[in-house]
């Protein structure tokens, strides 16, 4: 395939895994990044104009494929495209935001910690996409592109300083984040902000990172990991399978009345799709909110 035929084929949404345009752009890696580059910086300067266009899908396979290149020239532009603030995130990527940010932040990463550490502490970005950032810093020490030291006086400052002392989604991601790098030394700050309820967890949740944080081990190994397969990343995702409303086994469970669960694997544009339950919004506004974050007691 040509250059102009792989973008052809990687732009449109299609419902369909484009494997042979994929193959190929994988297979002419060197002539198809800067195209790839050039469709990232684009969204980059002008979010909201993307954002609209639920079925363009060229950003998506660019995101997956320059973090599989390991391309840090993608760099500034992934973290550009993410600091919109709102929903502009999801609108862009549907739950790519949730499931596959962190590691796409960690791939193309440059070495220079300053625009990953002004995504997580700006407080007009979105709430998921500033999770995303924070666990970037585990994704980053666990593939050896930062010392566990610097990322664990980060965690701290974040904690003490840097992060103001109002309830939001970023404590608990943090405190997540903690644990799964370990970092032990940090117990005392996740009990006070627990005590201070910073944390949307609840007791259970609290002894579970406890142990976490005991522990030798890494925890979740395998999901702290830089991409290193953009097809095997992508080809299972949900979009590629099903019909935009949702699976059959969804679609009972609504029927029941019960709130669908969300798909297991990130797609787009599921989350801007209307929600199964019925209720005429979008999924990322009702049943999908249902999913973010565990309740406390």
């Amino acid at each position: 395939m040509t250059i102009p035929e792989i973008l052809k084929e990687l732009t449109a949404y299609t419902g369909r895994f484009p494997m042979q345009a994929m193959r190929a752009a994988v297979q002419q890696r060197e002539a198809i990044t800067p195209e790839l580059l050039r469709a990232v910086e684009a969204v980059a300067e002008n979010p909201e104009q993307y954002a609209r266009r639920e079925d363009r899908m060229l950003h998506i396979f660019a995101l997956c494929l320059l973090a599989q290149f390991r391309e840090k020239r993608a760099y500034p532009f992934v973290v550009k495209m993410f600091s919109a603030p709102g929903e502009t995130p999801f609108d862009l990527a549907g739950d790519t935001v949730t499931e596959l940010l962190d590691r796409i932040f960690a791939s193309v990463y440059d070495g220079n910690p300053a625009l990953l550490q002004g995504l997580v502490e700006n407080e007009k970005a979105n709430e998921y996409v500033r999770n995303a950032a924070i666990r970037s810093f585990v994704v980053l020490e666990h593939s050896g592109q930062m010392p566990r030291e610097q990322v664990v006086e980060y965690f701290r400052s974040l904690f003490r300083e840097k992060l103001p002392r109002t309830f939001s989604y970023v404590w608990t991601a943090l405190a997540l984040a903690a644990a799964a790098l370990p970092a032990p030394e940090l117990l005392e700050d996740i009990r006070q902000a627990y005590q201070a309820d910073l944390l949307e967890i609840c007791h259970e949740d609290l002894e579970r990172i406890e142990r976490e944080l005991r522990s030798s081990a890494r925890a979740g190994r395998g999901k702290y990991t830089v991409i290193t397969d953009a097809i095997a990343e992508m080809e299972c995702w949900a979009s590629f399978r099903t019909s935009g409303r949702g699976s059959s086994k969804q679609k009972a469970a609504a029927s029941a009345g019960e709130a669908p669960a969300p798909p297991k694997v990130h797609k787009k544009p599921w989350l801007n799709a209307r929600c199964p339950c019925g209720s005429g919004k979008k999924y990322k506004h009702c049943c999908g909110r249902t999913h973010a974050v565990p309740q406390k007691n």
